[in-house]
């Protein structure tokens, strides 16, 4: 079966460089005329014959391979990776999508891919190669992904461009809506101590019944637990024995751990806003920072505890996420919202049998958050409260602001009924 032709987008961008250029142009051929001065008029003349030459050339290099654009495929892989790691691009061509190979270009004019990516609250990732296939139907290029986040892409692009950076024409080609890339927390280094505990919860296996028969019983030996001496057994031979029938797996621990991923001015150095195309929050990149730290720590806190707890997740806004067993690649969809969001964010509900742990943000403003909604919904029940920051060497202003509102926080939720605060800072 013949596959569909993709539907693409052309679009020819003049950059600022070759905005500026033609004022250039325009001025001196202005003041050349006005002025009788032929040196101005040259100099007019050289850097227009340059403009139209890179717009003459982008536009017939881009009509050239618009054909190839049509036929092009770009690939991640893996698409979920951990932060600081790295993913492959994977470059396809269609069959007959082009006679030619290798990618031609003219001089001063180059043609490449990219990759845009980018998360919903405003972390962005780019990544440009040159389309070439030398042997073989595929090329393969690697990058790297530093910062956590779920990576969506709008569009891939096969570009052409020239070096000046006057114009750009871009084939844009439509990519699934799904994240594109998933780029999973790393683990702190040092795990913040939890005092939470819940309730027990179903114990894995059949429970086994006592007995005194001596096929289900061994020989003590020393260090064995005497509580599990078969003492009828003693009673009759006068040798210890030890029940092999009363193992039972230890009872586990039920803890959620809710992240509270909302800002206020205290994260907002640079600018956020709200685009109403999707309402969802573009924030700024200290706030994200922060956030980062959030997840970090959920991820040691959940390696510190171990099997023996049955821990689960929630955070700001998870919706139908809600009651989901806790995955390192979950941390990674997580945003950071401005606590002032026109749409309300809201914790996820935990049944009543489980622990809760929640980690937040340090605030200045008594606005109402989702944090403060939760505790008034739960206020007859005991949680364990943790405000997260990032510490710095001393003197520093912002570091300094941050330490002092956390220690706020912490006076103002201890006096919630059931609640138990504390601030813990984090060298960054």
């Amino acid at each position: 079966m013949k596959k569909k032709p993709v539907k693409i987008k052309a679009a020819l961008t003049p950059r600022t460089m070759g905005v500026f250029v033609l004022l250039i142009i325009v001025l001196s051929f202005a003041a050349g005329i006005i002025r009788g001065e032929m040196v101005l008029t040259l100099t007019g003349s050289v850097f227009l014959a340059i403009w139209v030459y890179c717009l003459a050339m982008t536009l017939l290099l881009a009509l050239f391979h618009r054909r190839r654009a049509g036929g092009v495929t770009i690939r991640l892989s893996p698409e979920k990776i951990i932060s600081g790691g790295w993913t492959q691009v994977s470059y396809f061509e269609d069959e007959g999508s082009s006679s030619f190979r290798e990618i031609i270009q003219l001089p001063g004019i180059l043609v490449r891919c990219c990759v845009p990516l980018c998360t919903k609250d405003g972390r962005h990732l780019t990544y440009d190669f040159k389309p070439e296939l030398k042997t073989g139907a595929a090329r393969q290029e690697q990058f790297q992904a530093e910062k956590r986040g779920a990576y969506f892409s709008p569009y891939d692009e096969f570009a052409v461009f020239d070096i000046l950076g006057f114009f750009r024409f871009a084939y844009r080609m439509p990519v699934e809506s799904a994240a594109r890339l998933l780029v999973s927390p790393h683990t702190a280094s040092e795990a913040v101590p939890v005092r939470a505990s819940g309730g027990e919860s179903c114990r894995e296996g059949l429970p086994v019944d006592r007995t005194d028969d001596l096929v289900d019983s061994r020989p003590y030996v020393p260090g064995d637990d005497p509580r599990r001496i078969n003492w009828k057994l003693y009673s009759h031979g006068g040798e210890l024995f030890i029940r092999q029938g009363e193992r039972e797996p230890p009872p586990q621990s039920a803890i959620t751990i809710l992240i509270d991923t909302q800002f206020d001015a205290l994260y907002s150095r640079g600018i956020f806003a709200l685009r109403n195309r999707d309402k969802h929050a573009v924030a700024s990149a200290d706030a994200r920072t922060a956030v980062d730290l959030l997840c970090e720590n959920a991820m040691a806190i959940v390696d510190g505890l171990g099997k023996e707890k049955d821990v689960q997740i929630g955070y700001t806004d998870s919706g139908e996420k809600n009651g989901v067993s806790l995955t390192r690649a979950e941390l990674g969809f997580m945003l950071a919202f401005p606590a002032a969001s026109p749409a309300p964010m809201d914790l996820p509900s935990v049944p009543e049998e489980r622990a809760v742990l929640i980690l937040a943000l340090p605030r200045v403003t008594s606005e109402a958050s989702s944090l403060d909604r939760f505790l008034s919904n739960n206020a007859s029940r005991s949680i364990e409260l943790i405000f997260i920051y990032g510490a710095g060497e001393g003197g520093n202003r912002v570091h300094e602001e941050r330490a002092a509102a956390a220690e706020i926080c912490v006076t103002l939720y201890n006096k919630r009924p059931g609640v138990r605060a504390r601030a813990i800072g984090f060298q960054l």
